[in-house]
């Protein structure tokens, strides 16, 4: 009767230990890197009240009785399963998606392994977890250092002293041209853009800032020349007065009151120096055949050819972007011979009158264009009439323009021409942006753009002067029996004789996990599995309770009969 009071005490005390195991599940249910626990019993030993014996010939074997003194804990065993993600908005936040261990290590040297990635970097660049300890694996560029052990300290070089600048690449037909736009000093405030833009002649240069943009606007058709080019004009005489491109830039931010000490003004370097740098006219002909019938009975037809010539007055004005649109027409009014011209962007329309009594001139067709130029010089086209020609005969002969036409259109753009060198070099700039500006100081992580950490655990950060650069790797610690570690609290292990020594592999390598950025392991507590557990717990150890309740009253029985 004894046997069953301590049998009852026995199965009350593991009851109550896996419910402690139960509660602390229940407990970390939220606990970021948490692997949960399971108790399972065992029962302890037994009396016997007789052994076991074999059977004979005339007698069969007996099984042994034996009374056994409850139940005892076995083991409380960790599970190490795989849980869910959980996403975060911080790139240092690391979970390993599949086997192993951060490893962090504390002020003493001590050596822990954790599933818990919520890592920060700290004022010094180390790699710390939330407890401040630091983690391990390789500081600076890991290519080709095998998996380590070492403190994680992210390393940003100094920069040196360089001077914002960008290079651009023109090309002029066959030939190609770079250049390179750069501030004149160092220092941040030369990562500025750079916008060109052309202005009429009318108007005055001028710059304009916004934050680091700036806008200068200048006239893009006069002569520019490069450092020592002489331009000379038609009598051979030396044209003064001109400027390079640089100086034409600056002269319209000083009148804008755009002043960068050190950085202004901006220098322009070509790789070579271009043949010719001046605008050419945009020109075409026109080569108009047509048969006249003979004025009087009987007579022969006359195949004439009519040959203009138009030509932009301004080089470099529209460069190959004129049209020119003649129209002939029939009037209403049959001695009308009013030319009429009209611009419209680039293109210039021109309608002539077919007259059977008065001839159309040239000089007709220079007024109407004047006129619609207005005054505007790109727009001022002149006009050429080649003699006609007698297709017939081959002579030379007086072509009335307008019944050559007669009530045909004709569509010619000009060509030849050309922008001034420096005007189709400026016309690449539009926004330019000059960066790697800086003075040499040292340099941390709060001065990187940006960092981010691959699968394999490499972090890279990105600056504006160095680009790119590797700064470390966060390398994981795998063991063969990983269910051996010890638990020290704060989601932390540490090694075991059961669990071994620790192999340390780089992320993402063969039966090592990848590592998951901005990312954290959650607990694996299934918390459906716990409350049912703990039910179940709950009757056992109310049970257990009831054993030693009947117990003890079958001893007050007892009891009670010597009375």
């Amino acid at each position: 009767m004894m046997k069953s009071l301590y049998s009852g005490v026995a199965g009350l005390k593991v009851h109550n230990q896996r419910m402690d195991v139960i509660g602390n599940n229940i407990s970390n249910v939220n606990t970021t890197g948490y692997k949960a626990s399971a108790v399972t019993f065992k029962d302890v030993f037994y009396q016997n009240k007789s052994y076991a014996t074999s059977g004979d010939t005339t007698s069969g074997g007996r099984n042994a009785n034996q009374v056994g003194y409850g139940a005892q804990l076995n083991s409380i065993g960790q599970i190490m399963t795989q849980s869910g993600l959980t996403y975060s908005d911080s790139v240092t936040d690391c979970a390993i998606q599949g086997e192993g261990f951060f490893q962090v290590m504390d002020q003493a040297g001590n050596v822990y392994y954790t599933r818990n990635g919520n890592f920060h970097i700290d004022n010094v660049g180390n790699l710390c977890d939330a407890s401040g300890n630091i983690v391990l694996g390789v500081s600076g560029d890991p290519t080709g250092i095998e998996a380590s052990a070492n403190r994680i300290n992210l390393y940003v070089p100094p920069v040196d002293n360089e001077k914002a600048s960008v290079e651009k690449v023109y090309k002029d037909g066959t030939n190609e041209y770079t250049y390179t736009i750069s501030a004149a000093g160092y220092g941040d405030n030369g990562n500025i853009s750079l916008n060109i833009m052309d202005i009429d002649d009318d108007e005055t240069p001028f710059a304009t800032q916004n934050d680091r943009t700036i806008t200068v606007r200048i006239d893009l058709d006069q002569t520019f020349i490069y450092e020592g080019q002489k331009v000379l004009d038609d009598a051979g005489n030396e044209i003064t007065g001109l400027k390079t491109l640089e100086q034409a830039i600056q002269e319209a931010m000083e009148a804008g009151g755009i002043d960068i000490p050190g950085i202004l003004p901006l220098e322009i370097e070509y790789n070579n120096q271009p043949g010719n740098t001046l605008a050419t006219k945009a020109n075409n002909r026109i080569e108009h055949t047509v048969t006249i019938p003979p004025a009087t009975a009987g007579g022969n037809p006359t195949t004439e050819k009519l040959d203009l010539t138009f030509e932009a007055s301004t080089a470099g004005a529209f460069a190959n972007k004129y049209e020119i649109n003649i129209i002939g027409y029939k009037p209403v009014d049959n001695n009308a011979s009013d030319v009429k011209a009209s611009w419209s962007g680039n293109v210039l329309t021109l309608r002539i009158p077919n007259t059977t009594t008065t001839d159309i001139t040239k000089e007709q067709i220079d007024a109407a264009i004047k006129e619609a130029a207005g005054g505007d010089p790109k727009k001022l086209i002149t006009v050429t009439q080649v003699a006609g020609t007698d297709v017939t005969t081959g002579n030379a002969i007086s072509v009335n323009i307008a019944n050559n036409l007669g009530d045909t259109n004709v569509r010619l753009g000009l060509k030849e021409g050309k922008d001034n060198f420096y005007k189709s070099i400026a016309e690449t700039m539009e926004t330019v942006k000059l960066t790697g500006g800086s003075i040499a100081a040292e340099q941390t992580t709060k001065d990187l753009e940006s960092i981010f950490i691959d699968d394999d655990g490499v972090i890279y950060g990105v600056h504006t002067v160095h680009g790119t650069i590797a700064m470390g790797r966060i390398d994981l610690a795998l063991f063969e029996n990983p269910e051996g570690l010890d638990q020290v609290g704060t989601t932390y292990w540490k090694t075991s004789l059961s669990s071994g020594d620790p192999e340390l592999k780089k992320a993402n390598d063969v039966g090592s996990g990848a590592i998951v950025s901005t990312a954290l392991e959650m607990s694996n507590a299934d918390l459906s599995q716990e409350i049912s557990d703990m039910i179940i717990t709950q009757r056992g150890f109310q049970a257990n309770s009831r054993v030693i309740t009947v117990t003890d009253t079958m001893l007050e029985e007892l009891v009670n009969l010597k009375r």
